[in-house]
């Protein structure tokens, strides 16, 4: 018999209220954690050491910006220019050798498929039906998951540590995946795309906002600049070239908002949201396996089309 829309949406509300199972990245693969944890770390250094060389930058264009009049002072403020400069040649350096950009994005690709991978295997869906046998299931999921890492061999150093050590296929994840299909359908809502529509939602309200204070710090930047270059053509006597200062921060600043990409990202992870939304609104039809397994299809697939546009920006900027 079939059971009317709106029961199924009482009874998954049912099921959450009473289940205690709730899947977190604690329970993911141990090689999404260990991935995840290290692009979270790779993408932190890289962004220090971008940021570090672009304030040597600022620092050498104001240092070389102040008028000395005696010849010891002017030595100084031009060692401390080179200086500047010198030190930021060798992060910029260190940031090719290292290459943390690539990292960054390398093991957030194995962090992110393993992931879809898991909840793929959790619900039942394809390639992981739940008509297959448990040893069946397993064989195929761990061979994917190490297709996934041969694909990426390169990456193979960053992903050890205590993280590496875990199970691949953890208790919680075999616990779900047993549960009956309305369990599995309501934690699939809740804990993947519900979790993931907030994330995409907070993150694109973010960065919409980041995007607007960096272009406002620019414009102040330019504004200020061109103050500076009049007031130096009124008063030549000042003594100190801020405009060629203000235009340096000014460039700083749009790099590290390009670098940053905070519109196309609000853009992206809005847009990616109410995807996920259009998705999760049919959940209540799902009465079947395989409707169960189109239903998981759909939200890996924009969720993962999310992720591809991601990547292939920032190899474009790269």
């Amino acid at each position: 018999m079939t059971v009317a829309p709106d029961t199924t949406v009482t009874r998954c509300t049912a099921i959450l209220a009473s289940d205690s199972l709730r899947i977190s990245a604690s329970d993911m693969p141990a090689v999404f954690r260990a991935a995840d944890t290290a692009s979270n770390t790779a993408q932190r250094n890289y962004l220090r050491l971008v940021r570090a060389d672009v304030s040597l930058i600022v620092v050498s264009a104001l240092s070389t910006a102040v008028a000395v009049s005696s010849r010891d002072g002017r030595v100084v403020t031009a060692l401390i220019g080179a200086g500047c400069l010198l030190t930021g040649l060798i992060l910029t350096g260190l940031i090719i050798r290292t290459g943390y950009d690539r990292r960054w994005f390398q093991t957030r690709a194995v962090a992110e498929s393993s992931k879809t991978m898991a909840w793929r295997y959790m619900t039942g869906a394809e390639p992981y039906p739940s008509s297959l046998p448990e040893p069946e299931a397993d064989e195929r999921f761990c061979r994917e998951i190490d297709a996934v890492l041969q694909e990426r061999r390169a990456i193979g150093g960053f992903l050890g540590g205590s993280e590496g050590v875990g199970e691949q296929i953890t208790e919680a994840m075999r616990k779900l995946r047993l549960a009956p299909l309305e369990t599995r359908c309501a934690i699939y809502v809740r804990d993947r795309i519900q979790d993931q529509r907030e994330w995409y939602s907070s993150k694109a309200e973010e960065n919409s906002d980041r995007s607007d204070a960096w272009l406002y710090a620019v414009a102040a930047s330019q504004l200020a600049g061109a103050g500076a270059a009049v007031a130096l053509v009124r008063w030549p006597e000042i003594g100190f070239n801020a405009a060629g200062v203000l235009a340096v921060l000014a460039a700083a600043l749009m790099a590290w908002l390009q670098l940053k990409q905070h519109q196309e990202l609000a853009s992206s992870y809005a847009l990616a949201a109410h995807e996920l939304g259009l998705v999760e609104s049919r959940a209540r039809h799902v009465q079947t396996e395989q409707a169960l397994s189109d239903f998981v299809s759909d939200a890996e697939n924009a969720i993962s089309r999310e992720h591809t546009m991601w990547v292939a920006r920032r190899d474009v900027l790269g």
